[in-house]
């Protein structure tokens, strides 16, 4: 599970942390992650976000992420670039 919050927390927010301002992607992810809408995501929003998140990928609802989940992530991912 671990590992899931640091890939999902690489690509929200490392991927671009040389840059100066927000890309509208980066501005997205950080929406989408403000469940409530306050204008902040909190530890909280970060461990439902993952949940949901690991929901989504976890297709079989093992509990568990296999790598063909993970490669369809890695699609999903790359569409959504």
């Amino acid at each position: 599970m671990v590992w899931v919050k640091l890939v999902i927390f690489y690509l929200t927010f490392l991927s671009t942390i040389h840059a100066s301002e927000l890309s509208q992607e980066e501005i997205t992810y950080f929406n989408i992650m403000d469940l409530n809408n306050d204008g902040y995501v909190s530890t909280d929003e970060v461990n439902q976000s993952i949940n949901i998140i690991f929901q989504l990928i976890d297709i079989n609802n093992d509990k568990k992420i296999s790598l063909e989940e993970l490669e369809e992530l890695k699609e999903i991912v790359n569409i959504l670039k």
